[in-house]
This record gives structure tokens, sequence and C-alpha cells, in this order.
């Protein structure tokens, strides 16, 4: 029974096989069927149709080479790729056919569906390609009419308005000519049946009608632009400067205003000649560079009308600006004199006025000269302006220096006013240094301390002797008194230290008395602190000798004592 139910399955095995290959054999024969009528569809394109009609036409030239060009392609196709692709198919038919072939066949077809499409790809475009060929000859003919028209239209205009275009007219009709000659030969082309070479021509004529007609559209412009506002310019260069001339005016050295005219006659010349050569780039170019040229005209002798009305409403205000400021320098002069007298001065204020008075009288030469020029008419009004302008700010100069040394000799009073005061205020801050040192009754000062005391007194007495003196020499008074304050500052500070450790040592044996009873070392440390305080005047190390003794066995000690000073300073009478 297991044996049967055994041969039952292979059976049924088998079937399954022969029926899954019967399916798949049925799929490739309509895939090599379908990949055939491919290949019929391909061959049924005319690309023969079109090369025997094109062949008749006898074309030459471009043409000519284009078509044998396509025959050549066409040969390829018809004489090696659809052979092969037959042959693929057979052998995929065949691959199918066979039982146990079924993944050749496979790949035998997809092997001719990849050359199915890369030959239609071909075959479509030698047919695209011929197709062209075919309407070039119509195609011209349509564009070869456009294009007359547009020449026929630009010769008329050029005929009825040759005026417009002045010396260029005769480069546009040459360019006419050239345009006349391609269409001649675009006539040959046709005649001899070659279209591609004729369809060029006529793309070389569409340029130039396209460029002739821009041209016949700019120039108008540029020589109305030149006429009207060029020439109409330099006329009025030309009218102006001969006016300025009439009216005694100069101009400096280094302008030369007919050169300058020139000039601008020069490139409107030049630009009228590259407009005749139909050369509108280099026309433009050189049409800006008119416009600078005149601008810097206009602008040179605009100039010289700005001058003059600078100088007409300058000149009354100049002579009216040296009269105050001379003025000025004969008053600082007397000044000096006057407070020479009483305060030696540094010597260089005199000679700095007498400069200044020289630079003044060399300033009114200078403008009385300038006038001069002007009244014969031999000075341009634009370096009369420089020459004001210089001597304004010459002028401006001077009298700032000039009141700066009248303020300074004006603030010498006030100086001796506040030397005096402050003199008056040392002595009597060493009276008071003195008298707080009086108070304590101290048994001495550190000799350093002494030194500096006494030469403060000196100082101050030195200061007094200068300032009862008839001529005061403010400069070695200020510097006295400089010093003076400094010398007077540190001995204020130094002795205010001083009592202040007098009264905390004081402060200190009172605070340490209370441990004298336990502790007898403290009478040590206060026979010790009398030593420095008596006999070395040492009193912040008299201080120190005691707090430094309490502190063994009271930490608290220094800063105890100083609390009770603080609060008790105030006690004391200074």
């Amino acid at each position: 029974m297991e044996l049967l139910i055994a041969l039952l399955v292979v059976i049924l095995i088998v079937l399954i096989s022969y029926g899954i290959l019967y399916y798949l054999s049925k799929k490739q024969t309509k895939t090599n069927q379908e990949l055939d009528e491919q290949k019929q569809e391909i061959m049924a394109i005319p690309v023969a149709d079109k090369l025997y009609t094109i062949k008749n036409k006898n074309v030459t030239g471009k043409t000519g080479r284009a078509l044998e060009n396509e025959q050549a392609n066409w040969q390829t196709v018809t004489q090696y790729k659809l052979p092969e692709i037959e042959a693929v198919l057979v052998s995929a038919q065949d691959a199918t056919d066979k039982l146990f072939s079924k993944i050749k066949a496979r790949q035998m077809s997809d092997k001719a569906e990849d050359l199915l499409q890369e030959a239609r790809t071909e075959v479509e475009g030698i047919n695209q390609r011929l197709e062209k060929l075919l309407d070039q000859e119509d195609a011209n003919a349509s564009y070869h009419e456009e294009l007359y028209d547009r020449y026929a239209k630009i010769r008329k205009q050029l005929l009825a308005h040759s005026y417009a275009y002045g010396p260029s007219q005769e480069t546009l009709e040459k360019n006419l000519s050239y345009i006349e000659l391609d269409f001649t030969k675009y006539n040959e082309l046709m005649n001899d049946g070659d279209f591609i070479g004729a369809h060029e021509i006529l793309e070389q004529i569409q340029r130039d009608i396209e460029s002739l007609e821009g041209m016949m559209e700019e120039i108008p412009s540029l020589l109305t632009r030149i006429d009207e506002e060029y020439l109409a310019q330099y006329e009025d260069l030309n009218q102006g400067y001969k006016a300025m001339l009439d009216e005694d005016y100069r101009f400096p050295m280094d302008v030369d205003i007919p050169e300058e005219i020139n000039q601008v006659d020069k490139v409107i010349n030049n630009a009228k000649e590259a407009i005749a050569r139909a050369d509108l780039d280099e026309a433009q170019a050189i049409m800006e560079r008119a416009e600078v040229q005149i601008d810097r005209t206009y602008e040179l002798m605009e100039a010289e009308l700005r001058a003059k009305q600078y100088i007409g409403g300058n000149q009354g205000a100049m002579q009216q600006t040296l009269s105050k400021v001379h003025q000025s320098n004969r008053y600082a002069i007397l000044e000096i004199d006057r407070v020479a007298q009483n305060y030696q001065l540094s010597g260089s204020e005199m000679s700095q006025m007498r400069d200044y008075a020289d630079q003044i009288d060399r300033l009114q030469e200078t403008i009385d000269y300038t006038n001069q020029q002007e009244g014969n008419h031999t000075i341009a009004y634009s370096d009369m302006e420089t020459r004001y302008r210089d001597s304004y700010e010459t002028l401006a100069e001077i009298e700032k220096g000039q009141s700066k040394i009248v303020s300074s000799l004006a603030g010498l009073k006030q100086q001796e006013r506040e030397a005096r005061d402050q003199l008056y205020l040392y002595e009597l801050d060493l009276r008071n240094i003195k008298r707080k040192v009086g108070q304590y009754h101290l048994p001495g000062l550190d000799p350093s301390y002494l030194d500096r005391f006494f030469a403060c007194e000196d100082t101050l007495d030195a200061m007094r002797s200068k300032l009862n003196r008839v001529k005061l020499d403010m400069e070695e008074i200020n510097r006295l008194s400089q010093i003076a304050s400094e010398d007077i500052e540190y001995l204020d500070t130094e002795i205010e230290k001083t009592l202040d450790y007098v009264r905390l040592t004081e402060t200190a044996i009172q605070y340490a008395n209370r441990y004298r009873a336990n502790h007898p070392e403290i009478n040590d440390a206060v026979d010790y602190s009398h030593y420095l305080f008596n006999e070395r005047y040492d009193y912040q190390g008299a201080y120190q000798a005691i707090v430094d003794c309490v502190a063994k066995f009271d930490s608290q000690a220094q800063s105890e004592i100083e609390k009770i000073y603080r609060a008790d300073k105030d006690k004391y009478n200074y």
C-alpha cells in the first residue's frame, strides 16, 4: 500500500512539473511573438522610402553628405542589426520548444529585447533626420521670404531716411550689399540641392539683419545726442570762454582752457568717426569720454566764477581780520611789557609775539599784492581764493596762540593771590603740627621726621622771600608751594600716626594692669615699653611690646585695646 502511495505521489509531481513547463513554454512563445512584432514595426518605419525620395532630388554639398551618412546608418541596421535580432529570436524560440531550456529561452528573449530597443532608437533617429531633410526645402523657402522682407524694409528705410544716418550711411549700405551677396549664395545652394548649406546661409543673414536693424535704430539717437547735446555744449564752452576773457578772467598756470575745449572737439569727432564705421560699442565708449571732458571743462571755468564770488565777499572781511589780529598782537606786546614789570617771565612770550607780528606783516603784504594782481588782471580768482583761505587759516592759528599767551599772563596775578593764601595756610598747618606735639610733651621725635619738618620751614621761608620780591618768579613760587604741600601732608599724616601710638601705648598699659598680679612678666614688658618710648622715640614699638606680652595669655588683647581706644579717641583734645 505504501508503495502505491509513493508511486502516485511521483506521478503527481511529474504531472505538475509538465504542467508548469507547458505554461512557461506558452508564456515564452507569446513573448517571442511580441518581440517579433516589434521587429516588424521597426522594419515598417519608412526609412527606405525617404532615402529614395531624397536621393531623387539630386542633393549636393552638406545635404548630400548628410544623406550619405544616413544611408550608411540604415545599411548598418538592415545588414547587421536586424539579422542579429532575427537570429536571437530564432534561438529564443528553439530554446522555448525544448523541454528543459526555458532559462536559456528567457536569456535570449531579454537580449533580443535590448537589441530591438537599440535598433528602434537608431531607426527612429534616422527617420526623423530624413524627415527634416525632406522638410528643409520648404522651410528654407519660408525662412527666405521672411528674411528678404526684412532686408527690403531696411533698404527702403535707408533710402528714404538717409539723412538720419549721417556719415554711417555708406557703412550701412555696404552691410546691405554683403547681405544681398548672401541671398545670391543661398539661391545657388538651393539650386544645387544643398538645403542644409542654404539654411546656414539664412541663419547668417538673420544675424546680419538683426545687427543692422540694431544699428539703424541706435545710430539716429547717437547722432542726435552729439548734435543737440555735445556740439551745443562745445559751442557754449567756446562762447563762455570768450565772455570770461572779455570780463578779464584769468586762469591758473596749469589750466589751459583752449586746449580743454579742443579736446572736447577732438573726442566728438572721434565719436562721429566710430558711428561712421558703425562701431557703436566704440562710439558709446568715446561719447562717455566726451561727457567727462565736457564736465571737466565746465568745472574748470565754473571754479573761476565761484572763486570771483568768494573774493567779492571776503576782501573786506580779510582786511578786517588782519586788522583785528594785528591789534590783538599790539595789545599782547603791551601786556607782556606791563606784566614783566611785576613778574619774571620765561622770555619766550615776547619773541613769540614778535614772530606773530612778522607773520601778520607778511600776510598783509601777500593780501595787498594779491589784490593788486586782481586790479591788474594778472591772477586767477581761484589762485586768489587759495591764498585767502591759507591766510585765514594762518591768522586763526596766530589768534589762538596770542590768546593763549595773554590768558597765561592774566593768570599770573591770580596765581600770586593763591600762592600768598597757600603760604598762610601752610604756616598755619605747621603751627598746628607743633601744637599737637606740644600737647603730649613727647620726649622726642624720629630724626627723619624732624629733618622733614625743618626742611618744610626752610621751604616756606624761601617761598615767603620770593613773594616779597619786586619781580615775582611764579614758576619757582609754584614749585616751592608744591613741595611745601607735599611736606605738610606727610608731616600731618605721620604725626597723627605717632600720636595714635602714644595714646594706644597708654591704653595698652592700662589694659595690662589687670593682669599684673598673676603675670609678673608684664612688668618687664612695661619697662621695655618705657625704654622704647623715652629713649628711642619708637612709639609704635612701645605699644607693640605691651600688646605682644598680653597676647600670650589674652589672644583678643590687641583688638580689645584698639576698640577701647577708638571709643575714647574723640575725648582727646588735639
